[in-house]
């Protein structure tokens, strides 16, 4: 094996230092507080169709409408899901 001479600590600042002007720029996405049901659904397995049946019979995890549109607080995703993610 060729012993190569890398500078670790240079290129972890340089990567710091790019990741601090893109989160600067507003260019990294950061977790949303409030989840879609499409968002959801990824993160629990549950279909959306899923999720809505849940909304009608008010079980499942907590949701909010925002105007016309469902969102679901992060929080209590994750909350439903380590108490077991089943409808009730």
């Amino acid at each position: 094996m060729t012993d190569h001479n890398i500078d670790v600590a240079a290129i972890a600042d340089a990567v710091a230092a790019q990741v601090l002007a893109a989160l600067a720029a507003g260019k990294l996405p950061v977790a949303p507080e409030y989840l879609t049901a499409e968002q959801v659904a990824q993160m629990t397995g549950f279909s959306t169709k899923a999720l809505e049946a849940y909304r009608a019979k008010r079980v499942g995890p907590p949701f909010l409408k925002v105007g016309h549109s469902v969102r679901y607080r992060a929080a209590d995703v994750r909350a439903w899901v380590e108490a077991g993610g089943v409808a009730e």
